[in-house]
């Protein structure tokens, strides 16, 4: 009797642990503090370097005329699910934050035409700005010391407003994290 009693208090307990962590995992609970710790920036050595592309009707932009905003600079493509998922957290935070001094850019790398980006974009209702990537930008981001290579997309690099790379978000990440982060730079 008492081994019948101990083995279910033993899978109570497991099961209740189990409970916890998986609750956890999939965003049940949220344990973060209200307020976002400020983000330190890795500092000038880790500066985002210069690059210019082109927008999507072919004109050029270059990356230095966005220095003084908090930047989210995403790398994605429309094939890619979690890229798509994610440019619906994007024109929400931008809409929400721009007054405030977010911008936020797109780099598709796509291999197609722009004008068949352009047409996803507008479908999807986006309203920041989006450029085409190519070998030469993405080689730049590959080469950040410290950063390692872009081995998968989405990616997306969070940049204070003197220019330093900031955070690093791999894969599809939520809304509330990249919320949480760029209040932190604001």
């Amino acid at each position: 009797m008492m081994k019948k009693m101990k083995s279910k208090q033993f899978i109570l307990i497991i099961s209740g642990v189990l409970f916890i962590f998986l609750a956890l995992a999939f965003g049940l609970f949220d344990i973060s503090a209200d307020k976002p710790k400020r983000i330190e920036c890795v500092g000038e050595d880790l500066m985002v370097p210069s690059f210019t592309l082109l927008d999507l009707k072919g004109e050029k932009v270059n990356f230095a005329d966005f220095r003084g905003k908090v930047i989210l600079l995403n790398f994605w493509a429309t094939w890619c699910p979690p890229c798509r998922e994610e440019i619906t957290y994007f024109n929400e935070l931008y809409s929400e934050y721009k007054k405030d001094g977010l911008e936020v850019i797109g780099i598709s790398l796509d291999r197609g035409n722009p004008v068949d980006v352009q047409r996803f974009l507008d479908k999807m209702g986006v309203q920041y700005v989006n450029l085409m990537g190519n070998d030469e930008v993405l080689e730049v981001f590959n080469n950040i010391p410290g950063m390692g290579p872009i081995q998968g997309i989405p990616i997306t690099f969070l940049i204070d407003r003197k220019g330093q790379i900031c955070r690093r978000f791999i894969g599809l990440t939520h809304k509330r994290v990249f919320e949480a982060a760029i209040k932190a730079l604001f």
